[in-house]
C-alpha cells in the first residue's frame, strides 16, 4: 500500500507540477516595492491545478480602507479574454462562425462607404487585425463616457488605420467592443447580462460584474506615487464597456485562472477550451521582458524570462495588473497594483518573480533585479508643474461647444482657472507653451492640446489632431 501511494503521487506531480516552496519570499519583495515605490495597495493570487497555492494582500484599497480579498478591483483590458470567451462559445454553440463577415451581424450602412466592412471577420475582431481606427468610440466608451445609447451610430467616424484595409496586428479596443456589439446583435442581451449569465454564473465569480454595485468603501482606487490621494481615473457605470469593463476580486479571479489550470474542470467543454485557446495569429513583438509571439481572444502568448505564458495586461491610469497562467504546468498568477506610474512594470516584476519561485530557481533573487531597469526611472521624474492658462475675454470663451466625434465640452470660470468638462471628464486649462495653447490632463499623465481659433467672431477649439468643437 505504501508504495502505491508513492507511485499515485508521483503519477499526479508529472502532470501537475508540485510546488513545495515556500513563497514567503513574495511577502518581502512586495513589501519592499511597496515602501520603495510608495505603492497604496497590492493584491496577489496564485493557483495551480484546482487550488489556491498563495494569496496575499498589502496596504490598502483606498484612503481608509485596507486591501482585503474581497476589495473590487478594475481589471481594465483583461475584460477582452472574458470577451473572446463569450464569442468562442457562441461559435461552439454554432450561433455565429469566426469567419462570419461582421456585415453578418453589423450592417455595412453604419460604416462609412469608402470601409469594406465586409472583408472583416468576427476572427479578424478578436486577433486585432481588423485593420480599423475609431478614435471617437474608443476615448467615449473608455474616458467621457458620452455616447448614444445605440453605439453603431458612432461607427460612422470609422477609419483604415492606414490608407487601405490592413490585416496587420495592431492592439486597440475597437475590436472588442465590436464584439459587444455582435454579442448583442446574436443573443438579444447586453453584453454584460451575457457575460454575467453565461460566464461568471457558471465559473462561481459571483463578486464579479460588469457593473458597479458594490460600495466605494470597498473599491480599490486608483494612486499614483506623487500623493496620498487618489487620482481622478476612477471608473464609473458608463465607462465600463467591452473592451474594459469589469471589477472582480482576487478570490474570484483565482477560480478564472482555474479554468485554465485544472484540468478537471467541468465548467466548460474541454473542446470550447483548446478552440478558444487556439484562435491566434502571429505578433512577434516584445513589450519590456515580455515576448508577445501571438495574440487571440483576450490573451496574449509568449513568454517572461523564459517562461511559456498566456498572458494579458490590464492598464488604466492607477489600476495595473498582469493575469497569466503556464498551460502546461497548470500553474497561473493575477497580481493587481492600485499605483499609475509603475504599477503594470511592478506587476511585471512580481509575475516573474513567482514562476522563478515556483520553478526553484536559486537564482531568482538575483534576476530578478532587471527589473529596475525598467521600473526606476519612471521614479526618477519630477511631476511636472503647470501654469494656470489665463484668457482675457471670460464670456468669450465659456460656454458649451460641441464635435459630432466627442460631443459636449463645457467651459466654465472658476477661482482657480479655467475648467475644461467633456462627459464624465473633468480638467482645469493650463498653458501649452509648446504649442502656444490649453494643455488638458483629463487623468493624470494622460495629456490633450486645443488651441482656440476666431471665425468671425465665432469661437472654436480645435482638439489636438483629433477634430474641433464649435461653440453653441
Amino acid at each position: 500500500m505504501k508504495n502505491l501511494i508513492i507511485t499515485l503521487t508521483l503519477s499526479v506531480c508529472t502532470t501537475i507540477i508540485c510546488f513545495g516552496q515556500n513563497f514567503g519570499k513574495i511577502d518581502s519583495i512586495t513589501t519592499n516595492l511597496q515602501e520603495k515605490y510608495n505603492l497604496k495597495g497590492v493584491g496577489i493570487v496564485a493557483v495551480q491545478g484546482n487550488k489556491i497555492i498563495y494569496q496575499k494582500t498589502f496596504g490598502y484599497a483606498n484612503k481608509t480602507n485596507l486591501f482585503t480579498d474581497s476589495t473590487a478591483i478594475y481589471i481594465a483590458s483583461n475584460t477582452k479574454a472574458f470577451i473572446g470567451l463569450s464569442l468562442s462559445k457562441l461559435a461552439f454553440e454554432k450561433k455565429i462562425n469566426y469567419s462570419d463577415p461582421i456585415t453578418k451581424y453589423i450592417p455595412s450602412s453604419y460604416f462609412p462607404p469608402q470601409i469594406e466592412a465586409e472583408k472583416i471577420t468576427i476572427r479578424n475582431l478578436t486577433q486585432h487585425t481588423h485593420g480599423l481606427s475609431n478614435d471617437p468610440m474608443v476615448f467615449r466608451t473608455a474616458y467621457s463616457g458620452e455616447f448614444p445609447s445605440d453605439l453603431r451610430e458612432l461607427l460612422k467616424f470609422t477609419v483604415y488605420r492606414q490608407d487601405t484595409l490592413s490585416y496587420d496586428f495592431k492592439y486597440s479596443n475597437l475590436g472588442y467592443l465590436l464584439g459587444g456589439i455582435i454579442i448583442e446583435e446574436v443573443t438579444g442581451k447586453n453584453w454584460k447580462d451575457y457575460v454575467d449569465e453565461n460566464i461568471f454564473d457558471p465559473i462561481g465569480m459571483l463578486e464579479t460584474s460588469s457593473r458597479i454595485n458594490f460600495k466605494q468603501s470597498i473599491e480599490a482606487m486608483p494612486f499614483e506615487y506623487y500623493s496620498d490621494e487618489s487620482i481622478s481615473s476612477r471608473k464609473s457605470e458608463n465607462t465600463l464597456h467591452a473592451a474594459g469593463g469589469i471589477y472582480s476580486t482576487l478570490g474570484d479571479m483565482a477560480k478564472w485562472l482555474r479554468i485554465f489550470t485544472d484540468d478537471k474542470q467541468k465548467v466548460f467543454s474541454s473542446v470550447l477550451m483548446t478552440e478558444y485557446l487556439d484562435s491566434r495569429t502571429s505578433v512577434g513583438n516584445r513589450m519590456g521582458p515580455f515576448t508577445m509571439d501571438e495574440y487571440g481572444n483576450g490573451w496574449i502568448y509568449g513568454t517572461l524570462m523564459g517562461e511559456k505564458l498566456f498572458f494579458h495586461f490590464g492598464s488604466f491610469p492607477g489600476y495595473e495588473s498582469i493575469m497569466s497562467f503556464n498551460y502546461e504546468k497548470k500553474t497561473g498568477i493575477f497580481v493587481f497594483v492600485n499605483e499609475r506610474l509603475g504599477g503594470q512594470r511592478i506587476a511585471a516584476m512580481l509575475t516573474a518573480y513567482f514562476y522563478l519561485v515556483a520553478n526553484e530557481d536559486l537564482e531568482a533573487d538575483e534576476k530578478i533585479k532587471m527589473f529596475s531597469q525598467f521600473i526606476d526611472p519612471l521614479y526618477s521624474k519630477i511631476k511636472p508643474e503647470r501654469t494656470i492658462f489665463t484668457y482675457q475675454n471670460t464670456d468669450e470663451l465659456t460656454g458649451t461647444y460641441f464635435s459630432p466625434e466627442y460631443g459636449h465640452l463645457i467651459i466654465d470660470k472658476t477661482s482657480n482657472g479655467f475648467t475644461f468638462s467633456l462627459g464624465r471628464l473633468t480638467s482645469l486649462a493650463y498653458l501649452d507653451t509648446e504649442n502656444n495653447g490649453i494643455l488638458i490632463e483629463w487623468t493624470p499623465g494622460i495629456t490633450e492640446h486645443f488651441t482656440i481659433l476666431k471665425d468671425n467672431k465665432a469661437v472654436k477649439l480645435i482638439y489636438g489632431e483629433y477634430g474641433e468643437f464649435l461653440k453653441q
